[in-house]
Protein backbone atom coordinates (compact mmCIF):
# COMPACT_ATOMS: atom_id res chain seq x y z
CA UNK A 1 0.00 0.00 0.00
CA UNK A 2 1.69 3.71 -0.54
CA UNK A 3 1.17 6.47 1.06
CA UNK A 4 -1.35 7.96 -0.23
CA UNK A 5 -3.30 5.07 0.18
CA UNK A 6 -2.66 4.84 4.11
CA UNK A 7 -3.64 8.76 4.26
CA UNK A 8 -6.85 8.10 2.49
CA UNK A 9 -7.84 5.29 4.52
CA UNK A 10 -7.08 7.55 7.68
CA UNK A 11 -9.57 9.82 7.03
CA UNK A 12 -13.07 8.94 8.53
CA UNK A 13 -16.01 9.26 5.70
CA UNK A 14 -16.56 13.04 5.24
CA UNK A 15 -20.62 14.34 6.22
CA UNK A 16 -20.02 17.54 4.64
CA UNK A 17 -17.74 18.72 1.85
CA UNK A 18 -18.09 22.51 0.24
CA UNK A 19 -16.36 24.63 -2.17
CA UNK A 20 -16.78 28.50 -1.47
CA UNK A 21 -15.25 32.10 -1.27
CA UNK A 22 -12.72 32.64 1.47
CA UNK A 23 -13.70 35.61 3.49
CA UNK A 24 -11.12 38.28 5.27
CA UNK A 25 -11.60 36.69 8.26
CA UNK A 26 -10.50 33.60 6.96
CA UNK A 27 -7.24 34.16 5.61
CA UNK A 28 -5.91 32.84 9.16
CA UNK A 29 -7.75 29.17 8.01
CA UNK A 30 -5.75 29.65 4.34
CA UNK A 31 -2.41 30.34 6.42
CA UNK A 32 -2.80 27.15 8.34
CA UNK A 33 -3.96 25.25 5.46
CA UNK A 34 -0.80 26.00 3.69
CA UNK A 35 1.46 25.35 7.43
CA UNK A 36 -0.11 21.97 7.09
CA UNK A 37 0.95 21.01 3.68
CA UNK A 38 3.92 17.97 3.63
CA UNK A 39 7.17 19.20 2.46
CA UNK A 40 6.68 17.56 -1.56
CA UNK A 41 3.44 18.96 -1.71
CA UNK A 42 4.82 22.59 -1.03
CA UNK A 43 7.40 21.83 -2.81
CA UNK A 44 4.86 21.06 -5.70
CA UNK A 45 2.86 24.28 -5.32
CA UNK A 46 5.84 26.47 -4.66
CA UNK A 47 7.93 25.50 -7.19
CA UNK A 48 10.70 25.19 -4.25
CA UNK A 49 11.58 24.57 -0.89
CA UNK A 50 9.72 26.83 1.31
CA UNK A 51 10.27 27.71 5.09
CA UNK A 52 7.39 28.24 7.33
CA UNK A 53 8.16 31.61 7.83
CA UNK A 54 8.02 32.07 4.33
CA UNK A 55 4.72 30.65 3.67
CA UNK A 56 3.53 33.01 6.72
CA UNK A 57 4.88 35.63 4.60
CA UNK A 58 3.07 34.59 1.31
CA UNK A 59 -0.26 34.15 3.61
CA UNK A 60 -0.13 37.77 4.97
CA UNK A 61 0.39 38.97 0.93
CA UNK A 62 -2.56 37.00 -0.33
CA UNK A 63 -4.62 38.98 2.48
CA UNK A 64 -3.43 42.13 1.72
CA UNK A 65 -3.86 41.85 -1.80
CA UNK A 66 -7.15 40.94 -1.18
CA UNK A 67 -6.51 38.06 -3.74
CA UNK A 68 -9.28 35.65 -4.78
CA UNK A 69 -8.90 32.09 -2.58
CA UNK A 70 -11.50 29.38 -3.09
CA UNK A 71 -11.52 26.76 -0.28
CA UNK A 72 -12.23 23.21 0.06
CA UNK A 73 -14.13 22.15 3.67
CA UNK A 74 -14.15 19.15 4.62
CA UNK A 75 -16.45 19.14 7.91
CA UNK A 76 -16.11 22.60 8.25
CA UNK A 77 -12.03 22.50 7.67
CA UNK A 78 -10.10 23.85 5.07
CA UNK A 79 -8.66 21.00 3.23
CA UNK A 80 -7.96 22.74 -0.09
CA UNK A 81 -7.53 26.25 -1.93
CA UNK A 82 -7.45 27.68 -5.50
CA UNK A 83 -6.07 31.13 -5.81
CA UNK A 84 -6.32 33.90 -8.28
CA UNK A 85 -3.98 36.72 -8.08
CA UNK A 86 -5.35 39.49 -10.54
CA UNK A 87 -2.40 41.01 -12.70
CA UNK A 88 -1.54 44.94 -13.75
CA UNK A 89 -4.52 45.62 -16.17
CA UNK A 90 -3.08 47.11 -19.51
CA UNK A 91 -4.48 49.13 -21.76
CA UNK A 92 -5.02 46.27 -25.09
CA UNK A 93 -4.04 43.45 -23.22
CA UNK A 94 -6.91 40.63 -21.66
CA UNK A 95 -7.52 40.71 -18.10
CA UNK A 96 -5.00 38.64 -16.42
CA UNK A 97 -5.15 36.70 -13.28
CA UNK A 98 -2.33 33.97 -12.16
CA UNK A 99 -3.73 30.91 -10.53
CA UNK A 100 -2.60 28.58 -8.13
CA UNK A 101 -3.95 25.01 -6.10
CA UNK A 102 -2.77 23.51 -3.30
CA UNK A 103 -4.80 20.00 -1.59
CA UNK A 104 -3.30 18.55 1.89
CA UNK A 105 -2.33 15.37 1.23
CA UNK A 106 -4.37 13.19 2.85
CA UNK A 107 -7.18 14.62 0.43
CA UNK A 108 -5.07 14.27 -2.70
CA UNK A 109 -6.32 11.98 -5.51
CA UNK A 110 -9.93 12.43 -4.49
CA UNK A 111 -10.49 15.21 -7.94
CA UNK A 112 -10.70 17.71 -5.52
CA UNK A 113 -8.01 19.72 -6.97
CA UNK A 114 -9.92 19.45 -10.44
CA UNK A 115 -13.05 20.74 -8.59
CA UNK A 116 -11.40 23.79 -7.49
CA UNK A 117 -10.24 24.42 -10.92
CA UNK A 118 -13.44 24.24 -12.61
CA UNK A 119 -15.06 26.08 -9.91
CA UNK A 120 -12.39 28.94 -10.47
CA UNK A 121 -12.79 28.91 -14.09
CA UNK A 122 -16.20 29.60 -13.09
CA UNK A 123 -15.52 32.70 -11.24
CA UNK A 124 -13.32 33.81 -13.57
CA UNK A 125 -15.71 33.60 -16.38
CA UNK A 126 -18.19 35.45 -14.40
CA UNK A 127 -15.81 38.07 -13.57
CA UNK A 128 -14.06 38.83 -16.84
CA UNK A 129 -11.08 37.55 -16.78
CA UNK A 130 -9.91 36.56 -20.07
CA UNK A 131 -6.57 34.83 -19.81
CA UNK A 132 -5.11 32.69 -16.57
CA UNK A 133 -2.15 31.79 -16.35
CA UNK A 134 -0.66 28.19 -14.40
CA UNK A 135 2.92 27.56 -13.59
CA UNK A 136 3.97 24.61 -12.34
CA UNK A 137 7.20 22.14 -12.24
CA UNK A 138 7.52 19.44 -15.08
CA UNK A 139 7.21 16.72 -12.68
CA UNK A 140 3.63 17.44 -11.58
CA UNK A 141 1.67 15.45 -13.71
CA UNK A 142 -0.96 15.49 -11.77
CA UNK A 143 -1.39 19.58 -12.73
CA UNK A 144 -0.68 19.27 -16.06
CA UNK A 145 -3.51 16.50 -16.68
CA UNK A 146 -5.38 19.09 -15.29
CA UNK A 147 -4.32 21.41 -17.43
CA UNK A 148 -4.52 19.60 -20.48
CA UNK A 149 -7.98 18.80 -19.67
CA UNK A 150 -9.23 22.33 -19.98
CA UNK A 151 -7.69 22.66 -23.02
CA UNK A 152 -4.26 24.88 -21.39
CA UNK A 153 -1.73 25.97 -23.79
CA UNK A 154 1.58 24.53 -22.52
CA UNK A 155 4.61 26.29 -22.80
CA UNK A 156 7.83 24.42 -21.62
CA UNK A 157 10.34 26.99 -19.66
CA UNK A 158 13.78 24.53 -18.43
CA UNK A 159 11.73 22.76 -15.42
CA UNK A 160 8.89 24.10 -15.30
CA UNK A 161 5.64 24.59 -17.66
CA UNK A 162 3.44 27.76 -17.87
CA UNK A 163 -0.01 27.23 -18.86
CA UNK A 164 -2.73 29.36 -20.41
CA UNK A 165 -6.22 29.16 -19.87
CA UNK A 166 -9.36 31.34 -21.55
CA UNK A 167 -12.34 31.12 -19.79
CA UNK A 168 -15.19 31.29 -21.73
CA UNK A 169 -17.16 34.40 -21.95
CA UNK A 170 -19.47 35.21 -19.35
CA UNK A 171 -23.29 35.12 -19.92
CA UNK A 172 -25.95 36.22 -17.42
CA UNK A 173 -26.70 33.36 -16.25
CA UNK A 174 -22.70 32.24 -15.53
CA UNK A 175 -22.80 35.75 -13.97
CA UNK A 176 -25.77 35.49 -11.17
CA UNK A 177 -24.61 32.07 -10.63
CA UNK A 178 -21.02 32.95 -9.08
CA UNK A 179 -23.02 36.06 -7.44
CA UNK A 180 -25.43 33.46 -5.82
CA UNK A 181 -22.55 31.41 -4.24
CA UNK A 182 -21.00 34.41 -3.24
CA UNK A 183 -24.34 34.94 -1.02
CA UNK A 184 -24.12 31.45 -0.45
CA UNK A 185 -20.40 31.72 0.78
CA UNK A 186 -21.10 34.27 3.25
CA UNK A 187 -23.88 32.42 4.57
CA UNK A 188 -21.66 29.47 5.29
CA UNK A 189 -19.29 30.67 7.06
CA UNK A 190 -21.55 33.16 9.61
CA UNK A 191 -22.76 29.59 9.99
CA UNK A 192 -19.82 28.27 10.85
CA UNK A 193 -18.52 31.09 12.76
CA UNK A 194 -20.75 29.92 16.43
CA UNK A 195 -18.69 26.36 16.29
CA UNK A 196 -15.42 28.26 15.69
CA UNK A 197 -16.01 30.44 18.65
CA UNK A 198 -17.32 28.10 20.84
CA UNK A 199 -15.63 24.69 19.76
CA UNK A 200 -11.78 23.97 20.55
CA UNK A 201 -10.14 22.17 18.53
CA UNK A 202 -8.49 19.15 19.36
CA UNK A 203 -5.01 19.67 21.04
CA UNK A 204 -1.59 18.78 18.65
CA UNK A 205 -0.14 17.37 22.24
Amino acid sequence: MTQMEQDKDSIAPTAEESIRLLLPSEYADYAAHLLRLDPLSRFMRFAGLVTEPALRRHAARVADQRAVVLGYFADGELRGVAELHPLPVRAGRPRSAEIAFSVERPWQGRGIGSKLMDRLLAYARAHRFEDLQLMFLASNGRMKRMAVERNARLTNEDDEIIGRLQPRPATPFSWAREAARSVSAVAKAASAMPRRIFLPHPSKN
